[in-house]
């Protein structure tokens, strides 16, 4: 009985309003026989929910890979039905980066953090009194410190995005008054910088296996063209579609926003050492 009430519902069981078809008009809920109790559908929904595997999730990639910028600005212009959200898209990179982790830039060793950056002059004289106080020797707590840093940097690597934004902002303001607008390009553009980097992994291991070393000439090229060749090439196209601005000044612009994530990376790897050092 159960089943054939099922087949014939007139109100949608989520929010009660009348049916007028296969989806529910009021909050989109798809109308299905509870007699179907296969594993088909809540794998489908499982999947469409965490990897976005949908028509719009297929657009925004091929938006985002083949058309720089072309997304943010359809995207700014309102056309925004047709994509997925700039946030769910980099979730999408930053959860493939979460199980690959290519970037030790992201989450760099206790030695590099008190040595080798700028800011190691204070973070030198935090860590030496931690060490006295607990008793470790500074290899111990470095161990200690990069598991929580490895996992610390995947959690918050969203962080990136709004500092990258702020640099973008500054540059193009007399063309783009909003911030929002240069925070939707970075979304986009630190997605695809994301993107390339884990290529750059796979990639990177392929060719080691098949040229059976660590060290070759076309791993070095590989590493050349995905670390730093296609992030610059996207970023000078994709600022110049941004701005509106002539090629001469998208270079220079181009450059501007590598420089912008390598600042924001600055910012973002002593954030990364002031919540590792509190929570170890």
């Amino acid at each position: 009985m159960e089943k054939n009430r099922e087949l014939f519902q007139t109100y949608c069981s989520n929010c009660n309003a009348s049916l007028k078809g296969g989806f529910c008009h009021n909050c989109g809920q798809r109308v299905r026989d509870n007699s179907d109790r296969s594993l088909g559908p809540l794998i489908g929904d499982f999947l469409n929910n965490i990897f976005f595997f949908d028509s719009r999730f297929i657009l925004s990639l091929r938006y985002l890979i083949q058309f720089p910028s072309k997304i943010t600005v359809e995207f700014l212009e309102g056309k925004r039905k047709k994509f997925i959200s700039p946030v769910t898209l980099f979730l999408f990179f930053n959860l493939i980066y979460f199980f690959v982790s290519p970037l030790s830039d992201y989450s760099l060793s206790l030695y590099d953090q008190t040595y080798s950056q700028p800011y190691s002059v204070w973070t030198k004289d935090w860590v030496d009194i931690k060490l006295e106080n607990t008793g470790l020797d500074d290899q111990a707590y470095g161990v200690i410190y990069q598991n929580a840093s490895d996992n610390i940097s995947k959690s918050i690597m969203i962080i990136n995005v709004p500092i990258i934004a702020i640099f973008i902002y500054i540059m193009a303001f007399r063309r783009r008054q909003f911030y929002f607008d240069s925070l939707i390009f970075s979304f986009h553009f630190f997605s695809l910088f994301i993107g390339s980097w884990v290529m750059l992994d796979w990639v990177g291991s392929l060719i080691d296996f098949f040229a059976g070393q660590d060290d070759s000439i076309v791993s070095k090229i590989s590493f050349y063209l995905f670390a730093f060749l296609i992030p610059l090439f996207y970023a000078i196209m994709g600022i110049k579609k941004f701005m509106n601005i002539s090629w001469y000044w998208s270079f220079f612009a181009g450059i501007g926003v590598m420089i912008a994530v390598n600042l924001a990376n600055l910012i973002y790897r002593f954030i990364i050492f002031i919540l590792t050092f509190l929570v170890t």
